[in-house]
């Protein structure tokens, strides 16, 4: 009679341990992202380290970024949007000025390019620089004969060999793909002048010819198995599809191509902003920026981990081009009111 009583004393304990755990939930910390756009390992690790669960969730454009946070009854803690939409979302009043006293990292990042960020974020007192990179185009070299490329310029989209095909795509951004055919007729992405805006319309009138959809994430799958030949494609996911398929191939045009960087920003409404700070700082580490770059094959705007990687990577151009060729790229800036002409003359391409 004694044992079974000092059993149920113990089943009992048990059980309202087991009740105290149940009840007491991990915090959880929302996350939006791009595609593709983080090592998974790196996510598991701040779980494990922190005690505490990421919902992360994707956009494959910054303007359906914007949108469903806009709109969207979940509220976000971090996302990751590039310049001009930081500049967006700080006059929309939706963004966190942060605190860099919390980030003890802070200090890796690379002097030159927080100076770039300020021309989105004055003060860089609402982001912190994640990843930069560049836009080019991405083709199968099982579809495509190297002589339709070998003029390595943006032109290779009006091609005639492509005509009548559907085996070409653009991305769903209006700044990429309008800033595609400014930079080809001879003028900078944020050109907002009449004349700039009429050349590059009446280019893209010849390049929608062989245009089939505008995608900015299942290019990376079609060109794989055809559906694709040829993309407009940010740097790195072509450098990720590349290592998996000796058919895949990449060029940055000759007349430049649009430079932008993406950045991590805390929004308002965050019901986790410890934790978002943790994070923010854990992916600022040395080693986790450096595993983070070999996983993306985007270039780290952390001077610490860029010096942990390999020369394979440093010196691959696709990935670091020279100044010769940045000196033709241009930053994608904000440009408020102005940036409606684009949207117009995306809407009328995408719509004729």
């Amino acid at each position: 009679m004694k044992r079974t009583r000092i059993i149920l004393v113990v089943l009992a304990v048990l059980i309202a341990l087991g009740i105290s755990a149940c009840g007491k939930k991990q915090p959880t910390l929302y996350i939006f992202n791009w595609s593709d756009y983080i090592d998974t390992d790196l996510i598991k690790e701040f779980e494990h380290e922190y005690k505490c669960k990421i919902k992360y969730s994707t956009f494959d454009s910054n303007e359906n970024m914007l949108t469903k946070v806009k709109s969207s009854t979940q509220s976000f803690d971090l996302i990751f949007p590039s310049g001009d939409h930081v500049s967006i979302l700080r006059e929309l009043n939706m963004l966190e000025e942060l605190d860099i006293s919390k980030l003890s990292n802070y200090g890796n990042l690379d002097p030159s390019l927080l100076k770039k960020a300020r021309s989105f974020d004055p003060e860089n007192s609402y982001s912190v620089p994640y990843a930069w990179g560049l836009t080019g185009l991405m083709y199968n070299k099982k579809f495509v004969p190297e002589e339709i490329v070998a003029s390595g310029g943006w032109n290779i989209l009006a091609d005639s060999f492509f005509d009548g095909k559907n085996k070409i795509t653009m991305l769903d951004d209006a700044r990429e793909v309008i800033g595609a055919a400014l930079i080809y007729s001879g003028y900078s992405v944020n050109d907002s002048s009449t004349e700039a805006l009429e050349a590059a319309h009446t280019v893209l009138k010849v390049w929608d010819r062989n245009i089939t959809q505008f995608d900015s994430d299942s290019y990376k799958n079609e060109l794989q198995d055809g559906t694709t030949w040829l993309a407009q494609a940010y740097n790195g996911d072509a450098l990720q599809q590349m290592a998996e398929n000796e058919d895949l191939a990449f060029i940055l045009p000759k007349e430049g191509a649009a430079m932008w960087m993406d950045n991590i920003v805390m929004l308002k409404s965050s019901q986790q902003k410890e934790l978002a700070y943790k994070f923010i700082d854990f992916l600022l580490d040395a080693e986790n920026g450096k595993r983070n770059s070999e996983y993306t094959m985007y270039p780290t705007p952390n001077e610490a981990a860029m010096r942990l990687l390999g020369d394979d990577f440093i010196n691959n151009k696709l990935i670091n081009p020279d100044d010769e060729y940045l000196d033709k790229c241009y930053m994608i800036d904000y440009l408020g009111e102005a940036a409606r002409s684009f949207d117009q003359i995306y809407e009328d391409i995408k719509m004729n």
